[in-house]
């Protein structure tokens, strides 16, 4: 996805966006590792581009803590479930 095309969805959208993939990742949390990581990767990479857009450059620490959290799923320092950043939504 592009920078452009992100920044045209609202924060709704965006959120939308960022929750499926957290989504995609509880389901295959447990049972495959690479699509679990995979879904994490997108899920970091729609964080990164929410960081760039100006609509949330005064809600950007809540983007920061969601990218680290996401980011201690993704290299096994956190095991509980992440179905938890999904409800943090």
């Amino acid at each position: 996805m592009t920078r452009e095309r992100w920044n045209t969805f609202s924060k709704r959208e965006q959120l939308l966006f960022i929750g499926s993939e957290l989504e995609r990742a509880r389901v295959w949390q447990g049972n495959d590792l690479d699509a679990f990581r995979s879904a994490l990767a997108r899920a970091r990479a729609l964080l990164d581009l929410t960081l760039e857009d100006s609509k949330w450059s005064e809600n950007a620490f809540l983007i920061v803590v969601l990218r680290d959290e996401v980011d201690k799923f993704s290299n096994g320092s956190r095991k509980d479930s992440i179905q938890i950043l999904y409800r943090a939504l």
